[in-house]
């Protein structure tokens, strides 16, 4: 009897080639799709059920009734949520101005061969890692007006004219948490350029000093636009920071004294979990989050533009 001829070492049965082709093909996506599925449920699930949220009438006991675009016409005409806004602005105007400007100059500070420097940039970083709570906490107690530290301060070097109810006036209390902002996410921002300091040729300093360029003239003419996708980096951060800012303020103010100091984000709070609107305050986030993605294009945009 024959034997039958023993097959190729390169034989495949049909069609099995096209599908380990398209398998070694979708290795890849097989391999984040975990990633991407606990990014889906945790992130944007969230934002659809919020949009969704957002066209229906809910107060939590009744059953929620479809309303379409209501919510979104009442926001629009709420002036509370736009004074929210306008503090949100000022807030972000000044916070992230305050902190670039001041993680930038002690960056080039610390970016020096100083004694100690090591210390001390764990000790600016140290705020960052903090719960916003506990810095909450403590600051309202430092400008309480009664026992506050600054008032002790202030009445020790003979200025008790100067003292005031920081938390508890209009006129202070959105400046005095806004300091607070600046000085615990000054350290994280300066991380960031010190990074980018680092990464800076000495060579270019070197040759400038060579030319007779002034300090100045070399930290305007080199350090500044060479820190520029640095600079896009912070001022993005920041200003997302600014824009969605709840629990500094929440702790140590509550959005008052009549109103001075509510934002976007504590309206939201007190529309959902105080007057029990949840498809009203739905509505509100997918607008901020609109304004907010709005000016996240812009800032990247307006970077790139510079920096090209």
């Amino acid at each position: 009897m024959e034997e039958e001829p023993a097959a190729p070492a390169h034989w495949d049965p049909a069609g099995t080639k096209p599908m380990r082709r398209w398998l070694r093909k979708l290795e890849p996506y097989c391999w984040v799709a975990p990633a991407c599925c606990v990014l889906f449920i945790f992130t944007h699930l969230p934002i659809l059920l919020e949009g969704a949220l957002s066209l229906l009438a809910a107060d939590g006991f009744s059953p929620p009734r479809f309303i379409g675009l209501n919510n979104y016409l009442e926001v629009l005409s709420n002036q509370d949520f736009w004074e929210a806004i306008v503090h949100n602005i000022i807030y972000a105007a000044t916070t992230v101005a305050g902190k670039i400007a001041l993680s930038l100059f002690l960056a080039v500070l610390l970016n020096q061969n100083l004694f100690g420097r090591s210390t001390f940039r764990t000790i600016l970083f140290l705020p960052v890692v903090l719960s916003f709570v506990a810095i909450g906490v403590i600051w309202t107690l430092f400008f309480n007006f009664d026992y506050g530290v600054l008032n002790a301060i202030l009445n020790a070097l003979g200025l008790r004219a100067v003292r005031q109810d920081w938390l508890g006036s209009a006129d202070t209390a959105l400046g005095a948490v806004i300091f607070v902002d600046i000085w615990k996410w000054t350290g994280f921002h300066l991380v960031i350029y010190l990074a980018g300091l680092q990464s800076i040729p000495k060579d270019l300093y070197e040759a400038a000093l060579l030319d007779g360029a002034s300090a100045f003239q070399r930290f305007w003419r080199i350090t500044v636009p060479l820190l520029q996708p640095f600079t896009a980096i912070n001022v993005l951060l920041a200003s997302l920071g600014a824009f969605s800012v709840f629990d500094l303020i929440y702790v140590m103010t509550q959005g008052g004294p009549f109103k001075a100091t509510n934002v976007a984000m504590v309206e939201v709070y007190l529309q959902a979990f105080q007057f029990n609107r949840f498809g009203y305050a739905g509505a509100m986030s997918v607008v901020l989050l609109g304004l907010v993605a709005t000016m996240s294009v812009l800032i990247l945009r307006l970077t790139k533009a510079r920096t090209n």
